[in-house]
């Protein structure tokens, strides 16, 4: 049996909608399943989220605040006041900037632009930053991607002569800052349909207000915000990811060309996730080491050789930024492993604050500790100077992070975010507090359940219905992203031909995987070491992500596989290897999972001990009874690793098979279901095997002989049971032993068939209808037989025992 490391979230869905919107669309049955599996069943509903064109913009004024900002921001440029926009250091924050940048541009306005400092500075308005403003001479201060929370920095602006308009997509908190204006879709108050927009998102909606069109030329930048900061992929914020993506493919600005080309691709070939992952973290990368002054410079350039050398930049402190946070991550991890062996029990939340990490930083490094230890996850810099760590969070389902600090916002000097991820100032005297406090809420928040990471599954599918044609049909859900993934699939009892790692350091894993004779090749990265897992002739559920691989020419599909099940226990039949110590020694050192030995004589166990003794493996005997000649402290050392191998294992390596009732007694209760199992392996001492082989041909007897028996029995009617009587005749016309056929006999009597007197033996003419199994007798010279002859068993009658037993 192989676990999944997901918890796999499977929909249940009516075929008769599946079908009716494949009909009414004209869309193929795989594309129908996945919308379907997340609810869209209406056919007008369900064509608007495919088209999902300019015409589904809403109307900006809906959203409360938007009438003010336009009337403040016209009136201070039509009376020539100097205007600043006040953004953010992060992605979102940047194209916000840069979206306003263009928009004050077209409307003429005088302004210039302050983004804070990341690790100087922290998060949003700080009354340093107002006072540089009066002395600029600032009039006007709109704030981009923040400003939400900033209640006593706004009051302290309006004091000094500036007005502030606010345009922010962050949780309100309870009492808002008093600006001229407040735009954000989240306030409790607002009726604004769509609630799910980016800080790039609510500019981009101000900018159709003030120049009274949906300004499409903007959308590329209002998608990178989008996406980039994990916005869901639906409603509004889908029609401005397909106006931006199909803008920056057909006329991307210098910026974009410059970026694309440090990332290896064409402007052309953007996606969503290409945004993610390779556009998105070079325009972080300046907030998050030096200044985000850089990647707004990149957006706003007017040539290709001035972006160029901004995207070069940005690329080397993009590798720098890498290169930090994997020894930041191989620190915290330290410091994670140091707190957990020192406890009884590990912290629900991982709190780590160290003095020199950098805070621009911090939420990659919890992103990579979440996905570990999946467990909700707080980075911290400390500055030694001001006793203030600054850091950020990221969580797991379950644990609302904001809700969270706000129930802790006593301890805090600052904080913000969403319930995935958030960010915070503290004191660093208060930090052990804000873990105690955190601890308990998640303890008391989430349940077993919450602690398994989840993957939503769209579909069950089989092997036949992964066409080329249905999944380049997929590509009408795009862009994927949070909200709107890439659809997974689960493709069950798929048997493993092939598997083989590959790259540089066989960090990954590509496998050939066949159901009904049709195959498919599937891609794992970062699984290389569970090859061994995924050996050849392994019988899995795989759940993935369709793709279509394109090489030399040739399109096919592949699947993009990120985990994997299997109830089956996979035997390894290696009695024939010649040399057995080697073998195992190749499994022991170097171990892919927990590991138990069982041995079936003290020489193997003796030697076993010698050889592995070392390592952390169990290494145990069916039977205690052959360490007796053992010291005592020698025995109970023994028995604790007998009863270790009690709990679980992933790996049984078996040195020789049970040979009496006692040891099969004691190999069943090792493969219980409970304690897990994934793979047997079995060996015989050299010699051994063949030597077995063929002593005990005739086997024991299945249904069909006990009903030849019993047949004769009936015609026999009555007997004595004699040394020459009815089992010599029966043994000598069937073959069986005596010591068979008198066992059988005592079957029959036992479940009612022959009525037994002292030595008389009598058919009974109208039997009760009851199984073999219901006999005793004949489990126990079952249990007997198997306990005798395991070590004869072919491999695929071993294959099928260990199975049955493993259920």
């Amino acid at each position: 049996m192989i676990t999944s490391k997901y918890r796999w979230d499977m929909p249940v869905i009516e075929e008769k909608f599946v079908t009716e919107l494949a009909d009414s669309l004209n869309i193929s049955p795989l594309v129908a399943g996945v919308l379907t599996a997340r609810g869209w069943k209406s056919d007008e509903l369900t064509a608007a989220f495919l088209q999902s064109d300019v015409e589904q913009l809403l109307d900006p004024y809906e959203m409360k605040g938007m009438r003010a900002a336009v009337d403040c921001i016209t009136q201070a440029i039509a009376a020539g006041d100097k205007i600043r926009v006040y953004g953010d250091y992060d992605a979102d924050g940047v194209t916000s900037t840069s979206l306003m940048i263009r928009l004050l541009t077209e409307l003429g306005a005088t302004f210039d632009t302050y983004i804070p400092h990341r690790s100087k500075e922290g998060y949003g308005l700080n009354l340093g930053a107002i006072d540089l403003a009066i002395e600029a001479g600032i009039r006007l201060l709109i704030t981009v991607d923040n400003g939400i929370s900033a209640v006593e920095q706004i009051a302290y602006a309006a004091e000094r002569g500036i007005k502030v308009v606010v345009t922010d997509h962050h949780e309100p908190p309870e009492v808002l800052p008093e600006a001229v204006a407040l735009v954000n879709p989240k306030q409790k108050d607002c009726s604004y349909p769509f609630k799910g927009l980016c800080g790039a998102g609510v500019v981009f909606k101000l900018a159709h207000a003030l120049l009274g069109r949906p300004v499409l030329e903007y959308a590329d930048l209002a998608a990178i915000g989008t996406i980039a900061d994990l916005m869901p992929l639906v409603g509004e914020n889908r029609v401005i990811a397909r106006l931006g993506l199909e803008q920056m493919r057909r006329q991307p600005v210098a910026g974009i060309r410059a970026l694309s080309k440090v990332s290896g691709f064409k402007p052309e070939d953007l996606t969503s996730g290409r945004i993610g992952f390779s556009l998105a973290p070079r325009l972080n990368a300046g907030g998050r080491l030096e200044h985000a002054d850089r990647a707004v410079k990149l957006l706003e350039a007017a040539t290709d050789e001035e972006a160029d050398l901004l995207a070069m930049e940005l690329d080397v402190l993009n590798g720098e930024r890498q290169t930090l946070v994997e020894r930041t991550v191989i620190e915290a991890d330290e410091i994670w492993q140091h707190l957990s062996s020192a406890a009884t029990n590990p912290r629900n939340v991982i709190l780590l604050a160290n003095e020199g990490w950098n805070a621009g930083i911090a939420g990659l490094v919890a992103s990579k500790l979440v996905e570990r230890y999946y467990r909700p996850v707080i980075i911290l810099a400390i500055d030694p100077e001001t006793g203030f760590a600054k850091g950020s969070a990221r969580s797991i389902d379950g644990f609302d992070l904001y809700a969270a600090l706000t129930e802790c916002a006593e301890l805090m000097e600052h904080y913000g975010g969403h319930k995935a991820a958030a960010g915070m100032t503290i004191s660093r005297e208060k930090v052990g507090e804000l873990a105690d406090q955190l601890h308990v809420l998640a303890e008391q928040w989430l349940n077993e359940e919450d602690w398994q990471p989840k993957r939503r599954v769209d579909l069950k599918i089989n092997l036949r219905d992964v066409t080329l044609e249905a999944v380049e049909q997929l590509a009408q859900l795009e862009p994927f992203g949070n909200g709107n993934p890439t659809p997974r699939v689960v493709i069950p009892n798929v048997l493993v031909r092939e598997s083989r790692t590959m790259g540089k350091d066989k960090k990954h894993l590509r496998i050939t995987v066949e159901q009904a004779g049709q195959t498919i090749e599937a891609v794992a990265f970062g699984m290389g070491e569970q090859r061994d897992r995924l050996a050849p002739d392994t019988r899995i559920d795989l759940l993935g992500e369709l793709s279509v691989n394109e090489w030399n020419g040739t399109r096919r599909v592949q699947i993009m596989l990120q985990d994997y099940r299997s109830d089956e226990l996979r035997l390894l039949d290696r009695r024939k290897e010649q040399n057995m110590w080697s073998s195992v020694e190749n499994l022991v050192l170097n171990p892919t999972s927990e590991i138990v030995i069982g041995c079936a004589t003290a020489t193997l166990y003796t030697e076993a001990v010698a050889r592995f003794g070392h390592t952390p493996i169990s290494i145990c005997l069916y039977n205690d009874s052959f360490i007796s000649h053992r010291t005592e402290v020698e025995s109970a050392a023994a028995k604790d690793l007998q009863s270790s191998v009690m709990k679980s294992w992933r790996q049984l390596i078996l040195l020789g098979l049970p040979s009496d009732e006692q040891e099969l007694i004691t190999l069943k209760q090792w493969l219980a279901p409970e304690r897990g199992g994934e793979s047997v392996h079995i060996y015989s001492e050299p010699g051994f095997f063949n030597k077995k082989q063929g002593e005990n041909s005739a086997g024991f007897p299945d249904r069909k002989h006990f009903a030849q028996i019993y047949a004769m029995c009936r015609k026999q009617g009555e007997w004595l049971d004699a040394p020459d009587g009815f089992i010599q005749k029966a043994g000598l016309a069937t073959g069986w032993p005596l010591s068979t056929i008198r066992m059988m006999q005592e079957v029959f009597i036992e479940l009612g068939f022959i009525a037994a007197e002292g030595a008389k033996r009598k058919i009974v003419s109208e039997p009760p209808r009851r199984e073999l199994e219901q006999s005793i007798r004949y489990g126990k010279a079952k249990e007997q037989f198997d306990g005798a002859c395991l070590h004869e068993m072919t491999t695929e009658q071993l294959r099928e025992w260990f199975a049955a037993h493993h259920r």
